[in-house]
């Protein structure tokens, strides 16, 4: 019985690890895709900060990208960023800063407005494909558990 419950915890631990990377990315990532959602049409070229760097990244080919905007406050704060992560190939066009109407630390970009829906299509694929995944190694870690030689109550082996 001892393999089992090894496999198990085994099983239970990458499912963990697998809910804890999900939240991490919807900590950080679900809070400006929301407000990008709900205040789009209230972002205007950013005045109050400048962008300093911008870089894409493919993952897998072409299945995923991430950009990357670094960027510093004209009052000379320190350098703050942000990461988007989206379906498909990485924008080829270069990206502008852009700042809310009526809150200039709030900051996206055009590019980042533009693959608005995408970014929330891969944040909802990942927290559904995340969901099933866990919750298919939680029933087979629960299925592990069972012992070797436990009966299995088939009821189709009792029919005449």
């Amino acid at each position: 019985m001892r393999p089992a419950m090894d496999a198990s915890m085994k099983i239970l631990l990458g499912a963990t690890i697998i809910v804890v990377t999900i939240a991490m990315f919807l900590w950080n990532s679900v809070p400006r895709l929301m407000r990008d959602v709900w205040h789009a049409r209230d972002f205007i070229l950013a005045q109050s900060h400048t962008m300093t760097d911008y870089k894409c990244t493919n993952w897998n080919g072409v299945m995923f990208n991430e950009c990357t905007a670094t960027f510093v406050s004209s009052q000379g704060g320190a350098s703050q960023q942000f990461t988007d992560w989206r379906f498909g190939r990485a924008p080829s066009e270069r990206a502008r800063l852009l700042q809310h109407r009526n809150d200039a630390s709030a900051v996206t970009t055009d590019v980042s407005l533009q693959t608005l829906w995408n970014r929330l299509a891969l944040a909802l694929s990942l927290v559904l494909g995340g969901a099933v995944l866990a919750i298919t190694l939680m029933v087979k870690a629960m299925r592990a558990d069972e012992p070797v030689g436990a009966p299995n109550w088939d009821s189709s082996r009792f029919s005449k």
